[in-house]
């Protein structure tokens, strides 16, 4: 039998970094008594203050009271024991560095000391959570659980199957994380990315081939998608923000080595190796797209991007978007919510393809694609078969 809803009382969370610290500030305010286990005992006590600072934040802002701060600080327990952490615990996250082969020995450990009937989580972004659960003797007690950082206030929280994965599993951890004020999304199929992060790499990509090939600046796209659009920031301005480039460049070989389905199998934009090898990794390393030497943050005209075409950045990622839905990884809704709340963007695609039409997006997509026959892009540019019917048959998406 597998632990329910109903009888989870205690969670474990393996790792105290940013991400591990936040979940567990969450699962405690919610009412869970909350192990946090972690071989760094340094790291421990520094997550022990942040907590407490952000809980002290959300009682400031009228999010709790002091009575709740205090009630959930006595719920959280800190430990280098990780059995002292896992054994009395009926659901088990995961948040340690992100790495495979990491995850994979931890999750070992997990499985030999967790209870039998404990539901074991991992937080990723997008490494292989088939690979874990079939480390473990129980793969279908495994899932993953995508939180996005920081997890106190981003609202969204993705839970991701394996083909081991039964829907009552997945069920009891959406349900908990209702529990804990979060709304979670449903991603059916491990895939590469899964479901926000996999709608962000088109709003990259695409615009990076664009300015690679001298068709459009990267001003006038970052001004467009900002400030015409509404998207928080521009894809130049967010990829160094984020440090995107050095991860898709790094990530690169990663990728081709997939075999999960919908793997990627396109090359990267030469204009980000180009900048990887100048050392431009994004604004921590002062320059990527933009240099960072003497401002904090990009001074984009508003004007700039006036007379820039933003259905060829909206596009791709409908696409994508369709696609999902076509391979049934993901619902509708889920794929619009997940981008509304995982990327703050103003709309979901498929919200944007029934306000345009998808037989508009189909000829800007084919516009787009037709740009790429030079490149193993092609593949993935050309448009899927639910965005075809949907434009032939003049239908909608809601």
């Amino acid at each position: 039998m597998v632990v329910t809803t109903e009888e989870i009382e205690t969670i474990a969370v393996i790792g105290s970094g940013q991400m591990g610290r936040g979940i567990a500030a969450v699962a405690a305010l919610a009412g869970y008594e909350t192990y946090v286990n972690d071989i760094d005992a340094e790291q421990l006590e520094e997550a022990r203050g942040e907590i407490e600072w952000s809980y002290e934040k959300t009682a400031e802002k009228g999010g709790a009271t002091e009575e709740d701060v205090e009630a959930a600080l006595d719920r959280l327990t800190f430990t280098t024991d990780q059995e002292e952490a896992v054994s009395g615990a009926q659901f088990v996250t995961e948040a340690a560095v992100e790495q495979q082969s990491v995850k994979e020995d931890i999750f070992q450990d997990l499985d030999e000391i967790a209870p039998e009937d404990a539901i074991l989580a991992t937080n990723t972004s997008g490494l292989n959570i088939t690979q874990l659960a079939e480390s473990t003797s129980r793969p279908s007690q495994v899932l993953g659980t995508h939180w996005f950082n920081p997890p106190m206030l981003m609202d969204l929280v993705e839970v991701i199957m394996t083909e081991h994965t039964p829907d009552e599993v997945a069920d009891t951890a959406e349900e908990l994380i209702e529990s804990f004020d979060k709304t979670p999304i449903r991603c059916k199929i491990d895939i590469p990315s899964f479901i926000v992060n996999r709608l962000m790499r088109p709003y990259g990509e695409g615009p990076a081939w664009m300015v690679y090939r001298g068709e459009h600046s990267i001003e006038e796209i970052d001004s467009a998608m900002k400030y015409r659009e509404g998207f928080p920031m521009g894809p130049f301005e967010l990829a160094d923000y984020t440090g995107a480039i050095q991860l898709r460049v790094e990530g690169e070989q990663d990728h081709l080595e997939d075999t999960r389905p919908m793997s990627y199998e396109t090359e990267v934009c030469p204009i980000l190796k180009q900048l990887y090898e100048k050392g431009r990794y994004g604004q921590k390393a002062g320059a990527g797209y933009y240099d960072y030497s003497e401002q904090d943050s990009p001074a984009i005209s508003v004007d700039a991007g006036q007379g820039f075409d933003t259905l060829l950045v909206w596009a791709p990622i409908v696409n994508e978007a369709a696609k999902m839905v076509e391979n049934d990884v993901a619902s509708v809704e889920d794929v619009d919510t997940g981008a509304k709340l995982g990327g703050n963007w103003p709309m979901g695609p498929l919200e944007k393809a029934d306000e345009v039409g998808a037989d508009v997006i189909l000829e800007k997509l084919t516009e787009v694609a037709s740009r790429h026959e030079d490149t193993n892009k092609l593949a993935e540019t050309l448009p899927c078969d639910l965005l075809v019917e949907k434009a032939k048959a003049g239908e909608t998406f809601y």
